[in-house]
C-alpha cells in the first residue's frame, strides 16, 4: 500500500514537471515564433532533414540492439533481431501514453514466447534502463570533454558519476556476462550519442558561424537532458522535462545561443522522435504475419 502511494506521488510529480516543461517551453516559443515565422524556420532546415531522420532511425536501431542482446540472454533458445525490433518498435510509442518507463510493460506479451518468466523480464526492464543510464552518463562525459565553457566543478562531476556507474554495472546482474553487458552499454551510449548529435546539428544549421565547440556543447547538454526527462515518472517521452532541462541548462552556463534557435531546436527534434516512434510502429504491421510464423 506504502509503494503504491509513493509510486502514485513519483507519477504526479512527473506529471507536473511535465506540464511545467510544456509551458516553459511554449512560453518561450510565443516570446520569439508566430506561427509563419516558426514555418519558415522550418522550411530553412528542411535539407538536413533526411539526415535527422535516418540518424534518429538509427538511433533507435541500436537501442533495439541493447534490449535483444538482454533477452537473448534469458530466453530458452536464440531467435533472430527482428523479434525483437517487432515487439520493441510496436510497444515504443506507447510511452506517450501512460509515461515513459511504464511502457515497458507492455513488452511483457514477448516473454511467453521466448520462455522467459515474469521475473526475468522485469530484470530485463531494470537492466536495460539501468544501462541507458551507463551510455547517456559515458556518452555525455565524453563530449563535454571536446568542447570549453563548461566548468571544472561539473567535469569532475561527470567523471566520478561514469566511475561509480560503471562499478555499480560490474557488479549488477553478476551472472550476466560482462562482454555482453559492455556491448549493451556501448550500444545505448552510440543511441543516445546520437539523439544529441541530430540537436548539436540543428542548432548549427542555424548559426551563422560553423563552431565545434558550440557543436560538442548542445550534444552534451542534450544528452544529460535526455536522460532526465527518460527518469522523470509520468512525463510521457520525456516530454517538457527533455526540452526544458536543455533549455534551463543553456541558459545556467550561459553559453551564447539565441533563444529562438534553442527552442526551435528542442520543439524540432521532439517531432523528429515522434515522427519516428510513429514510423517503427508502422513498420511493425507488415512484420506480423512472418512473427507469427516463426517458431518461437
Amino acid at each position: 500500500m506504502y509503494k503504491e502511494q509513493l509510486k502514485k506521488i513519483a507519477y504526479t510529480v512527473g506529471k507536473f514537471l511535465g506540464i511545467l516543461g510544456l509551458v516553459f517551453v511554449f512560453y518561450k516559443l510565443s516570446k520569439e515564433y508566430t506561427l509563419d515565422s516558426f514555418i519558415k524556420e522550418v522550411s530553412l532546415v528542411a535539407y538536413i532533414l533526411p539526415v535527422l531522420l535516418l540518424l534518429n532511425y538509427i538511433s533507435h536501431l541500436f537501442g533495439i540492439y541493447a534490449w535483444h542482446l538482454m533477452l537473448l540472454n534469458y530466453a530458452k533458445k536464440p531467435f533472430p533481431y527482428i523479434v525483437s525490433y517487432y515487439y520493441f518498435s510496436k510497444t515504443e510509442i506507447s510511452k506517450y501514453l501512460p509515461g515513459n518507463i511504464f511502457h515497458f510493460v507492455g513488452r511483457q506479451a514477448i516473454a511467453h514466447k521466448l520462455g522467459i518468466s515474469q521475473m526475468q523480464m522485469a530484470k530485463t526492464s531494470v537492466l536495460f534502463s539501468f544501462s541507458i543510464l551507463v551510455g547517456t552518463l559515458l556518452s555525455s562525459t565524453c563530449f563535454a570533454f571536446l568542447t570549453e565553457g563548461i566548468p571544472t566543478y561539473i567535469l569532475v562531476s561527470m567523471v566520478l558519476s561514469c566511475v561509480v556507474i560503471m562499478v555499480l554495472s560490474f557488479y549488477l546482474y553478476p551472472s550476466f556476462p560482462m562482454k555482453k553487458k559492455i556491448t549493451m552499454n556501448l550500444s545505448h551510449a552510440l543511441s543516445i550519442s546520437l539523439q544529441g548529435i541530430m540537436l548539436g546539428m540543428i542548432v548549427l544549421s542555424q548559426s551563422e558561424t560553423m563552431s565545434t565547440t558550440l557543436f560538442f556543447q548542445c550534444v552534451s547538454i542534450y544528452i544529460i537532458s535526455w536522460l532526465i526527462g527518460f527518469v522523470t515518472p509520468g512525463a510521457s517521452g520525456g516530454l517538457g522535462v527533455r526540452e526544458g532541462t536543455f533549455i534551463a541548462i543553456i541558459d545556467f552556463l550561459h553559453i551564447n545561443i539565441a533563444s529562438d534557435i534553442i527552442v526551435f531546436s528542442v520543439l524540432l527534434i521532439r517531432v523528429i522522435n515522434i515522427f519516428i516512434d510513429i514510423i517503427l510502429y508502422l513498420s511493425t504491421l507488415p512484420l506480423e504475419k512472418k512473427i507469427k510464423e516463426l517458431k518461437l
